[in-house]
């Protein structure tokens, strides 16, 4: 079983997960609502917030059962060039939960404005392709 979960103040990162859970056929849930059950991948996701990731973010990932997630895969939205990945990755590692290689980070997405272009659709549609395992 996978998951989609995110955090979004803006709806940026919303509009990107709902995207993400298109492409993958699982529907994306705002971190208030927990795993109810183990999952093999998390898509994790959230925005950049004056150069950080949300506190409540950083808290859902440090509450994380590790017998419950074999192993998360990290995207967000960003409009500068900084990503939730180095300090979401930190707070994983800390917990023993094994974060992909494989990420997709969005930037230049303006808040409030969802200017996803078709570029980063197709980003989008490449991450799902490359993220799924047969």
């Amino acid at each position: 079983m996978d998951a989609i979960r995110y955090y979004s103040r803006t709806g940026n990162t919303e509009k990107l997960a709902n995207m993400l859970g298109n492409q993958l056929k699982i529907e994306a849930k705002p971190i208030d609502q927990p795993l109810t059950e183990p999952v093999d991948r998390l898509y994790l996701g959230g925005g950049i917030y004056n150069l950080n990731v949300d506190e409540h973010l950083k808290d859902y990932a440090r509450n994380l059962d590790p017998t419950k997630v074999k192993e998360v895969f990290l995207f967000g939205t960003s409009g500068s060039v900084f990503t939730v990945g180095k300090q979401l990755t930190k707070i994983l590692d800390k917990k023993h939960i094994k974060v992909s290689d494989d990420h997709l980070y969005l930037h230049g997405i303006m808040p409030k404005m969802g200017n996803i272009n078709a570029h980063q659709k197709e980003e989008v549609a490449g991450f799902a392709k490359e993220t799924v395992t047969e």
